[in-house]
């Protein structure tokens, strides 16, 4: 019986088999990476697939980071507050958002890197420690 996680897994690398980089209307500045990160927040809920955060956290900051020299700054800055206010206000535990942290570090650097999507954020679960 293959684990929730492999069937996520799936589904996301099927999804990116169409996957392009979002140009949008705004391409730089500080509202293309805020844009980024709602859009794929968005997308995540919409596609409602259990364990999908670590990738969609990865992804979005991937993409503001592909922005320009503004994106990956408020990439980092805006995920430190949302990761504050899960703790302090929604009580989630620490241990998500340190998670989710340590994915949009990976999805910030894959981009300064110069490496794809694909490389940068796995789609399985497990490979976000």
């Amino acid at each position: 019986m293959p684990e929730y996680g492999d069937k996520t897994a799936k589904e996301l690398d099927n999804y990116l088999k169409n996957y392009t980089l979002p140009k949008g209307k705004t391409t730089t500045g500080l509202m293309a990476p805020v844009k980024d990160l709602k859009r794929n927040h968005d997308l995540m809920k919409k596609m409602r697939l259990k364990e999908s955060d670590p990738f969609f956290h990865c992804k979005a900051n991937y993409e503001a980071a592909m922005r320009g020299r503004y994106g990956s700054f408020v990439a980092d800055k805006l995920g430190i507050v949302k990761e504050m206010w899960d703790i302090g206000v929604n009580k989630f535990p620490v241990k998500d958002s340190i998670r989710d942290l340590r994915a949009n570090r990976r999805g910030r650097k894959g981009a300064k890197a110069g490496k794809s999507l694909k490389e940068t954020c796995p789609t399985h679960h497990t490979k976000y420690k």
